[in-house]
């Protein structure tokens, strides 16, 4: 028996696939990503933004009934086996090529390559599912349910690295977030919070912790909504006695519910206390305003004109005023 995987749009190793691949690997069937023009006795795909609906769509009309599709992007509702959950991941899976080719933006080949391996030869996973929040914009309380422990950071290293992709969609609301962070520090480990923390929850004691492990990365946090900006600055002056501010990331989410005026007052409130923000765009809208925005503060354009100044949106203006009037 032939099991096919499809990774749809998964920018680092997709967990659900590589749990997936340890499991049919188990009881003695061969796993591979799907090539073209091969029978597969069944074929399992994961997309992760829901962007891909449109190629999900069309994988179905392909394979029909042999393909079953899960992931954030296609069917909220849809998990894995608990069997299958607990497998620890197919660390064999990807191919350093395969991440690779998936890093976007400014770099060399070598700089690339030298990335995807530094992914691929990662741990990844969860010790937490859910969050204790309940944003309007975000999948994982419906998707994942209450906070609850799944595992231990044990449980997802990978031995060929020390290096930890960590998963947890809220680590900073986990009881045991300083243990956790203290056995990360103690096994020597290089850590990815990859979805960020909840700055709102760091206290000191917290911050300190964050202070003693090695990242990966920046330590990102997000400051979404208005409502929280005492909380949200509490929390960065917190965390800023510890790790310096230029090592801080901010993602900032506008089109939801901020105006234009409130998104620019986030965008300098931040840089007041040398944080870098990061625009996302909620949904992807359509938005020219805000994608012109978004591109003058991720590729820090900021640092050499003001947002005013900003040429190419000056420019769109102009030109939509004088197709205005033809």
């Amino acid at each position: 028996m032939t099991i096919g995987l499809i990774d749809i749009d998964s920018k680092i190793p997709n967990l659900a696939l590589m749990k997936i691949s340890s499991f049919f690997k188990s009881l003695g069937e061969e796993v591979e990503f799907v090539k073209p023009n091969k029978e597969y006795n069944r074929i399992y795909a994961s997309a992760i933004f829901t962007r891909s609906k449109n190629k999900c769509e069309e994988l179905l009309n392909i394979y029909e009934d042999k393909i079953e599709i899960g992931g954030t992007g296609w069917d909220l509702d849809k998990v894995l086996d608990d069997e299958i959950e607990h497998m620890k991941p197919d660390y064999t899976l990807y191919e350093i090529e395969d991440i690779s080719r998936r890093i976007k933006g400014i770099g060399t080949k070598e700089s690339k390559i030298k990335k995807a391996t530094d992914i691929v030869n990662a741990g990844i996973g969860f010790t937490t599912r859910g969050c204790v929040r309940q944003c309007g914009f975000c999948f994982v309380p419906k998707k994942e349910g209450d906070f609850k422990q799944v595992s231990e950071i044990n449980d997802i290293i990978n031995p060929k690295s020390n290096v930890l992709v960590l998963h947890d969609n809220n680590l900073t609301a986990d009881p045991n977030c300083i243990d956790k962070l203290n056995e990360i520090r103690d096994r020597k480990l290089i850590v990815d919070i990859n979805q960020g923390c909840d700055v709102r929850l760091v206290n000191e004691d917290i911050a300190k912790a964050l202070s003693e492990v090695r990242h990966l990365r920046s330590i990102h946090y997000a400051w979404d909504l208005m409502k929280f900006e005492k909380d949200v600055i509490e929390g960065i002056q917190t965390l800023s006695k510890f790790i310096k501010p230029y090592r801080h990331m901010c993602f900032m989410l506008v089109g939801y519910n901020t105006t234009f005026e409130e998104d620019i007052y986030r965008f300098h409130k931040l840089r007041e206390f040398k944080v870098d923000p990061f625009v996302m765009v909620y949904n992807e809208k359509n938005d020219r305003k805000l994608k012109h925005f978004a591109r003058w503060v991720n590729a820090r354009i900021y640092k050499s004109c003001k947002w005013e100044e900003y040429g190419p949106w000056i420019r769109e203006q102009l030109s939509y005023n004088q197709m205005s009037f033809i």
